[in-house]
């Protein structure tokens, strides 16, 4: 099982915040222009609402900011300045950046209508998800300001000093940061999470259901249908939704059709069926899948056998 963790990409920096008073609240957007002998680029200042002005070291950036809080962008979530795009060489600077900041404001915008109209019984991270950079942005202490989804329909986030946890796109908190470890099973059903002080496995449905308590030395989601979970030696199968069917104190592997290959010894497999009844005696030296109700093993001589789901046994010829 793959484990995910949250990074911190680096991003550009481009903000001086300079509190210049009301004389300058009075100008709107300000240029600082440095000497051209000196070398420096020149700074663009943006005025903000409590009358503070933000420089920009570039117009690409204050083209952005001024156009995303003009077209509805959350100025108390505003995002870092992207990297300016080299296309179309015939914009300018500036312009380039509004129409960033236009994007980013219609991605902020989309995204509130979207909460609204998919609400779910689930808490919201505060941001936004920016679907130019596919991250998401924010500005709350304590947490990462951007966090790639990488292409997928989840991300990790993390917060200092609480733990790691899971966001969907619309920024619905599939799993709480609370955890130390972060993993997806193969088909995306299933998210483990580990309890780093405990040091314990637990697992939530990737609709933010909390299948089983962090409290097993390791749990697993098995044939896209039943849970597997170990805690002291026990071995325990539940169902999707938590509910333990049976346990047992012998190594446990999916047969497939709601059987379980069961070891006695090496090269001892027998079969259980949903409810921990034993169908077919360890006797076999090697597992297999059911298909369409029956599979091929052997013994220890070596002759094959077909296992029938029903927990009938016939030799082949």
């Amino acid at each position: 099982m793959m484990t995910a963790t949250a990074s911190l990409p680096s991003i550009r920096p481009t903000l001086l915040r300079w509190m210049l008073g009301v004389a300058i609240a009075t100008m709107g957007a300000a240029a600082f222009a440095q000497s051209a002998e000196d070398g420096l680029q020149d700074a663009v200042g943006v005025v903000e609402e409590d009358g503070s002005v933000t420089a920009y070291s570039d117009p690409f950036c204050a083209g952005f900011a001024e156009s995303f809080k003009k077209n509805g962008g959350d100025t108390s979530l505003m995002p870092e300045c992207p990297e300016e795009p080299v296309a179309p060489m015939s914009m300018s600077p500036h312009a380039k950046g509004e129409r960033a900041g236009l994007a980013s404001a219609m991605a902020y915008v989309d995204l509130r209508k979207h909460q609204k109209a998919n609400r779910k019984d689930l808490p919201l991270l505060p941001g936004f998800y920016d679907k130019s950079q596919d991250a998401w942005i924010m500005r709350e202490d304590g947490y990462y300001p951007f966090t790639s989804f990488d292409g997928d329909s989840y991300a990790v986030i993390s917060k200092e000093d609480a733990g790691m946890g899971v966001i969907d796109r619309l920024g619905h908190i599939l799993v709480p940061l609370e955890y130390s470890q972060i993993g997806f099973e193969s088909t995306r059903q299933v998210i483990s999470v580990r309890d780093g002080e405990r040091d314990k496995v637990g697992l939530y449905s990737i609709q933010g259901e909390q299948l089983v308590k962090p409290r097993y030395d390791a749990a697993e989601l098995i044939d896209g249908k039943h849970l597997l979970t170990l805690r002291d030696g026990v071995y325990e199968v539940l169902d999707l939704k938590g509910k333990a069917l049976f346990s047992t104190r012998k190594p446990i592997s999916p047969a497939g059709e709601d059987r379980f290959w069961f070891m006695e010894a090496p090269q001892r497999h027998g079969i259980m069926d949903a409810q921990g009844k034993v169908i077919v005696k360890p006797e076999f030296t090697y597992t297999s899948g059911f298909q369409d109700g029956k599979l091929v093993s052997q013994k220890e001589g070596g002759e094959n056998y077909v296992i029938y789901r029903d927990g009938k046994v016939v030799r082949q010829p």
